[in-house]
């Protein structure tokens, strides 16, 4: 009798854990249904380029479009040109939304995250651009326990965008990339400043609690190991010039 109570509790959260399973994945499949998913990776990172597909897989992502980076000594006006290029295939294959994300993306909480994207999505919320990352100062918009609406967002580290404003964020990153160009040590005008334009005019929004970084890495780009992990997980920051 006993056996056969032990046997029959076993069974039922068994069955319990399947069909959590089974939601999960389905959950899974219908969040990246209509969201096309690239990273950017220099092509001497190889590193990177297995870190990226292992993160990317713990949130359901197994087959992301990789974008070769654009390498050049100015590391700042390469990842722009990344970035622009990104956008652009996106719009030249008419993706309906595009994930782009960096190779030094890391999901802290993949669960959490995926609830709170997913929460955010069947919302009512008007969005054009939803960071999944972010290096956020004050002041923002408070919306609800799911997103904060940002003026002032940092870091390429990974975000959603809208097919209706990839023309708007290709006008920016173009923009962006021309006063690099002629200012290269002006940081007001690397993409993650410059896109500060369209967070005041339009709805761009962070998704939180904050569970998406960079991970502590040497950097192409800095030329020296980053590690921005306190400033991803904080939201409350003073803006600094």
């Amino acid at each position: 009798m006993n056996n056969f109570r032990y046997c029959h509790k076993y069974l039922k959260y068994f069955c319990l854990y399947l069909y959590l399973k089974i939601y999960i994945l389905l959950f899974i499949i219908m969040l990246f249904e209509n969201i096309n998913v690239m990273y950017i990776n220099l092509a001497s990172r190889i590193d990177r380029n297995q870190h990226v597909q292992e993160q990317l897989k713990k949130i359901g992502v197994n087959n992301p479009e990789r974008f070769n980076a654009v390498k050049l000594e100015d590391g700042a006006l390469g990842c722009s040109m990344s970035h622009l290029k990104c956008i652009e295939h996106a719009k030249k294959n008419n993706y309906k939304y595009v994930f782009v994300c960096e190779d030094d993306i890391e999901f802290l909480d993949p669960t959490q995250f995926l609830t709170q994207l997913q929460l955010f999505l069947n919302s009512n919320i008007p969005w054009d651009v939803v960071l999944v990352a972010g290096n956020n100062m004050l002041p923002y918009l408070p919306v609800n326990n799911v997103c904060i609406k940002v003026l002032n967002c940092q870091t390429t580290t990974g975000y959603i965008v809208k097919r209706e404003y990839y023309d708007i964020l290709i006008d920016n990153y173009k923009t962006s990339i021309q006063n690099l160009l002629k200012e290269p040590f002006n940081n007001e005008y690397k993409i993650d400043k410059y896109w500060f334009k369209l967070q005041r005019k339009d709805n761009w929004y962070l998704i939180i609690p904050l569970t998406v970084i960079q991970r502590e890495d040497y950097s192409d780009i800095e030329k020296k190991v980053t590690n921005f992990r306190n400033y991803m997980l904080d939201y409350n920051k003073v803006y600094k010039k």
